[in-house]
């Protein structure tokens, strides 16, 4: 097991960005299916991508910011 100090920038990012996807991606199709018509095959298939895609770039904003943030310097609040 790898220490916190020596934890890479891409660890941060793959664990954020796993996390938030499936948590995006389900919510999306999950609550797109209450609001369609499931008669419908393409409409299914037409959600199951809208819900992938803004799974997948809204996991891509959050899985940097938080790799970027894990490595910022630490300020001291007593010296601000």
């Amino acid at each position: 097991m790898q220490t916190p100090d020596k934890i890479s920038r891409l660890t941060y990012f793959k664990v954020a960005f796993v996390a938030s996807a499936a948590g995006i991606m389900t919510y999306q199709f999950i609550f797109g299916l209450f609001d369609m018509n499931l008669e419908n095959p393409i409409a299914i298939w037409k959600l199951l991508c809208k819900s992938f895609f803004v799974a997948i770039v809204s996991a891509l904003i959050l899985g940097l910011l938080n790799a970027l943030f894990k490595f910022l310097p630490k300020t001291n609040k007593s010296n601000l």
